[in-house]
């Protein structure tokens, strides 16, 4: 990746930046993407399932009560609620897909 190009204080053009929350977007949209190569055959509620379990088991592993593994699963459901926004805009045709 090439670097982008530094302005003399140092620092980055805003426009050039990348943050830390696209970073992680583009790491978990690799995985997603891994995800569907491994099990293009299943159940697509399966595979909901058994990410919850995943994420449940990570959860579980980085919270320290109960308290922060709820803070944890709603910043999940804030971030599944934005992608589904995006995936289904407000005023766009509704479709059904059978």
């Amino acid at each position: 990746m090439a670097r982008a190009k530094t302005k003399s204080n140092g620092r980055t053009p805003r426009k050039n930046r990348v943050t830390a929350a696209a970073r992680d977007l583009a790491r978990t949209r690799s995985i997603a993407h891994k995800l569907a190569k491994v099990a293009p055959e299943e159940d697509p509620a399966r595979v909901a399932g058994a990410i919850a379990i995943f994420a449940t088991e990570t959860i579980k592993r980085s919270a320290n009560n109960l308290i922060e593994a709820r803070a944890y699963l709603d910043g999940l459901r804030a971030g599944i609620d934005g992608l589904l926004k995006n995936a289904f805009p407000e005023g766009a045709d509704k479709e059904t897909h059978k």
